[in-house]
């Protein structure tokens, strides 16, 4: 699925965000309705959820790439990313080093932290809000992550 980004904002949520309206951005990939994921999920680029994820999501490249959480879309689980725009459910906390978007209809039950943030009315959010600056978000994104060390021992 191809086109730009006013285009697929259009056909996903019938209203252009307020952060991101003035990008012109295509989506790599898209998880569709119908489709679960039990587990971590890893992407890089830009990646549009329609379906359910049932684990966490991580951007690894987290260089200005949008995850859209849709409508249908039910994410249980943290997320790590550069910019998100949540239409949907989300049940985790968020760190972005970009923006966050929640949008009119969304849910999210869980903290937020971000360097920008952006709340439609009718959006909920059950959860901390935090602004952060760059040194602050490096450390807590540094938390998030589970420890290199660990890993290099098995």
């Amino acid at each position: 699925m191809r086109g730009n980004f006013l285009e697929l904002v259009h056909m996903f949520s019938k209203k252009t965000t307020q952060l991101l309206q003035t990008q012109k951005i295509a989506f790599k990939s898209i998880l569709n309705k119908g489709c679960t994921i039990h587990g971590g999920l890893e992407f890089s680029g830009n990646y549009t959820v329609m379906g359910r994820i049932v684990g966490d999501i991580v951007d690894v490249e987290n260089k200005n790439a949008i995850l859209w959480v849709d409508t249908s879309a039910h994410i249980k689980g943290n997320v790590q990313c550069c910019n998100l725009v949540l239409v949907g459910k989300l049940e985790g906390n968020v760190v972005a080093t970009g923006a966050v978007e929640v949008c009119s209809g969304a849910t999210i039950i869980g903290d937020i932290q971000s360097n920008r943030l952006h709340v439609d009315s009718n959006a909920r959010i059950n959860g901390r809000l935090s602004c952060l600056n760059g040194e602050n978000l490096e450390a807590v994104l540094k938390n998030m992550l589970p420890d290199q060390s660990e890993n290099s021992q098995s």
